[in-house]
């Protein structure tokens, strides 16, 4: 059983959900890889899921199928799904950069279509290349997202494109493109230059009450890697990018969004590393990880855990702990961990590899930080943190020995003293997404430490933690 979703024969690499009205059900297309070149080779297929409840999925099999070696689909590449007038649409990226090597395009937009879902027949003759002499890079034209737009009675694409000029890393663009009729696109220049990143990647826009929301990703923004949004008045921008516009940490990637009219969920995915260590390096593709999208009264959002997940789980059992280091109490059932000055921590039992963690956390006035070791060993020497930083600021993760001088990973968030912060933490073996207060996500991986304790944790003051549980796994993702 997994908590979130991965396919036995590869990764999951960018998703592309649509909802289904005619069914009534999410539809996650994803690119699948199968990460073993020696036997399966290279390349990537879609593959889709099905879902009632998001979180939870039902495996649907392969829809678009790779090409081979001399294939412009070599890749099946991001894109999207569109249904007009009882034909489905799925518009994807053909790359395959082995082209290049005779002269050729590594990367064109093409098109497939279905009538019942099911079977998809590619249309090659619809296929499209960026166009030479419009001060656009010819071999980054990816992940095409199509919408119609009501003002101007056309559909509209959004894709993936790179500037000819400028520092070659700030080149980045949203290119637009115009049809009447989905087969024939027209090139319009584009639709927004950020000049602040190599390529946005996987673009999106939706409206949602009053305003426009648009969707993207890319890696060398002030925050680095990861899936940001910019709000506007207007379908056209300008896009502003609010105070914290992300939605996940750096292990989250590719989020694209959908909608049953009432709910909104994005879909991105968890990287693993190479070598399945800590200091390995990310790699493309990895597990489904799953947030629903909440939008705040002042236009902005956040994310919360999809109430899917709460069927995984048994009731949960409370835990006992005893002292470490510092004081250790009890006041009214409530347990009471206090350094006067320095670090305080208190040890609990052991937890499975796979389960969620539930608390609420109260950090008293002067408290710096609190929170949680996970997979520590009974010394203490080895295993993971996540900490609710008040000094700073931020919901935090790491190694208890880090491998270099910050935390892998940081969510700006508001933790104040004095009140009580909900925190649940979704552990899949090396995969985990902690959720704060209902608004906060952070998804990180865990492989070199195995040890199995988990420690209560607070700095240079007291912290309170009620209604510890631990909750076991007892139910997968995958509704066979």
């Amino acid at each position: 059983m997994k908590i979130f979703y991965q396919p036995q024969d590869g990764v999951c690499g960018d998703a592309i959900p649509f909802y289904n009205t005619s069914r009534k059900t999410y539809e996650i297309y994803y690119l699948h890889d199968f990460r073993d070149l020696s036997i399966r080779g290279e390349g990537t297929d879609w593959r889709r899921l099905a879902s009632d409840e998001p979180g939870v999925f039902r495996e649907e099999g392969e829809m678009i199928v790779r090409g081979d070696a001399q294939s412009r689909d070599l890749f099946c590449y991001t894109g999207c799904v569109v249904e007009y007038e009882g034909t489905l649409h799925i518009f994807y990226t053909g790359h395959n950069y082995h082209l290049m090597e005779s002269g050729g395009r590594k990367e064109s937009v093409m098109h497939a279509v279905s009538t019942d879902g099911l079977h998809w027949e590619k249309k090659h003759e619809l296929t499209f290349y960026a166009p030479e002499g419009c001060g656009i890079e010819l071999n980054d034209w990816r992940d095409p997202y199509v919408y119609y737009c009501e003002e101007e009675k056309c559909w509209r694409m959004l894709l993936c494109t790179r500037k000819l000029t400028g520092p070659d890393r700030l080149r980045g663009a949203t290119g637009l493109l115009r049809s009447d009729d989905l087969c024939h696109w027209s090139y319009c220049g584009s639709f927004w230059e950020p000049s602040d990143c190599w390529c946005p990647e996987c673009p999106e826009i939706f409206k949602w009450g009053d305003r426009w929301y648009f969707i993207y990703s890319t890696f060398t923004e002030a925050e680095g890697l990861r899936t940001y949004y910019r709000i506007s008045d207007s379908e056209n921008g300008p896009w502003r990018a609010p105070a914290y516009n992300t939605f996940d940490s750096r292990a989250f990637y590719a989020g694209k969004t959908a909608c049953d009219g009432e709910h909104r969920y994005i879909f991105g995915w968890n990287p693993s590393k190479t070598g399945d260590v800590d200091a390995g390096v990310w790699q493309w593709g990895g597990c489904l990880v799953t947030h629903e999208l909440i939008r705040n009264d002042d236009g902005t959002l956040s994310v919360r855990m999809p109430d899917a997940f709460k069927g995984f789980f048994d009731e949960g059992s409370g835990m006992p702990f005893v002292p470490f280091l510092k004081e250790l109490s009890d006041r009214s059932g409530q347990t009471v961990l206090s350094a006067d000055s320095g670090f305080a921590a208190a040890m609990g039992e052991k937890i499975p590899e796979q389960c969620m963690i539930t608390a609420e956390i109260m950090l008293e006035e002067g408290c710096q930080d609190a929170g949680l070791w996970l997979r520590a060993d009974e010394n203490g020497d080895e295993g993971y943190f996540l900490r609710l930083d008040h000094a700073h600021g931020v919901l935090a993760f790491d190694r208890i020995k880090r491998l270099c001088e910050h935390n892998e990973h940081e969510r700006h968030v508001q933790i104040d003293t004095g009140v009580w912060h909900s925190l649940t933490v979704l552990v899949d073996k090396s995969a985990l997404t902690a959720y704060l207060d209902g608004h906060t996500a952070l998804s990180a991986r865990m492989y070199d430490y195995t040890g199995s304790r988990m420690f209560i944790t607070a700095s240079e003051g007291t912290a309170v933690f009620r209604d510890l549980k631990i909750h076991r796994l007892v139910k997968g993702c995958v509704d066979e």
